[in-house]
């Protein structure tokens, strides 16, 4: 009998640990990979956009230090995720080209309808051959700026996968799907999570293709593991946080048993760290920021109100710092009476008052701010906007040389 392990990360974005003032996470992978034979390593998307760092990475050099951490622990397969075409597909490609591992994304073409990237690929170990095929939501549109995603295509998830499984499937003894997208119904009574909009299909995945034998997941920064429908799957969480383990023992070229679990990486130490100067990093923080467009910015974000965004400083640090994850905007609505009330004690850009009354006239009002500006009872909205990556990359051009 031959057992197989693949480790996979998810939705790392640019951490290298998983908390503040701890030293797992992301760099524990090696550890963790030193207690199986030869196995798989994979992520699965979301890897070079999200953090502070990251935007020091991505808005002053062409090939981010993430792309060499990669190669030092050694990922033998990576997939995009939404975020990583945060600063366009040209961005993406540059990073892909430095990368010693395959790079797989089987449902996003250019406008051509020719693949960007390999749809799959076949890992040898031992006797087994090892199918691994790469998709994202097929949601981008939904969730993704039109200017970042305007030049390529993401089609339909599902029907990418039902064209390449058999190709692959008559190829290899384990067959592995890994999605940059999430889960919509609950994996054990399966019963709807959320409404169905295309972004997470997990389920739909494992419910519709015959010839998957472990699906790895993620996007929505949780953590799940387990078996359905004869499938293992797991859903690593969230900045190296865990791990997903998806373990096959096979005999005679037969899968005879199969698990899905997820490792802590806080049992473990940090094998490998980036190596980034960080006085370099210090200052970049330190710069005074353009904050000028900043409204015309988040007007484009979230059009039809009014914003009140406040910054602590104008430096990179402080601007940085007034953002709080994971809601960086959301929008009140409230009466005017309510907002006489603060407009006592602020301003708020567009509207005045005089004599007694706001100007323009209105029965209620929109606010979009950072900061709880009125009871929650009034809040309409929250947005997990990126704030502060999105707006520091919109002035900044990306290097390309």
């Amino acid at each position: 009998m031959t057992k197989l392990t693949i480790l996979s990360t998810t939705d790392i974005h640019g951490f290298v640990t998983a908390s503040a003032n701890e030293g797992n996470g992301l760099c524990s992978l090696p550890a963790i990979a030193e207690n199986y034979h030869e196995p798989i390593l994979i992520d699965n998307g979301d890897f070079f956009v999200g953090s502070p760092e990251t935007t020091f990475f991505n808005t002053t050099k062409r090939i981010s230090p993430l792309v060499e951490l990669a190669n030092t622990i050694g990922f033998d397969v990576m997939v995009p995720g939404n975020h990583d075409f945060d600063y366009g597909i040209d961005f993406l490609k540059r990073q892909v080209d430095s990368f010693k591992g395959k790079y797989l994304c089987a449902n996003l073409l250019d406008l051509a309808d020719e693949l960007i990237f390999e749809p799959y690929t076949i890992i040898k170990r031992g006797s087994l051959k090892v199918g691994i095929i790469g998709v994202i939501t097929g949601a981008m549109p939904q969730i993704t700026e039109y200017d970042q995603i305007k030049d390529i295509k993401f089609t339909n998830v599902i029907e990418s996968l039902k064209q390449w499984v058999p190709i692959v499937r008559e190829q290899v003894d384990v067959l592995i799907v890994s999605y940059h997208g999430g889960i919509e119904r609950d994996m054990i009574t399966e019963e709807p999570t959320q409404y169905d909009t295309g972004e997470d299909q997990t389920y739909r995945i494992i419910d519709e293709i015959v010839g998957i034998d472990g699906v790895i997941c993620g996007h929505q920064h949780r953590i799940n593991a387990g078996i359905l429908k004869e499938t293992a799957f797991v859903q690593p969480g969230y900045r190296g946080n865990y791990v997903g383990e998806l373990s096959f023992t096979v005999q005679e070229n037969q899968i005879v048993e199969k698990q899905g679990q997820l490792i802590a990486t806080k049992d473990y130490p940090t094998v490998v760290s980036i190596l980034e100067d960080k006085k370099d990093y210090e200052n970049w923080l330190n710069q005074e920021l353009d904050v000028s467009q900043l409204n015309q910015y988040v007007a484009k974000k979230v059009p039809g109100t009014f914003y009140a965004v406040q910054l602590q400083g104008t430096t990179i640090k402080e601007f940085l710092a007034s953002f709080k994850p994971p809601y960086t905007l959301s929008t009140y609505h409230v009466s005017d009476q309510e907002l006489t009330t603060l407009l006592k004690s602020q301003t708020i850009p567009g509207i005045k008052v005089e004599h007694g009354e706001i100007r323009p006239k209105q029965s209620d009002y929109r606010v979009t701010t950072n900061t709880a500006l009125f009871p929650s009872y009034r809040l309409e909205m929250n947005y997990i906007y990126n704030v502060f990556d999105d707006y520091i990359a919109a002035i900044s051009p990306v290097p390309t040389e």
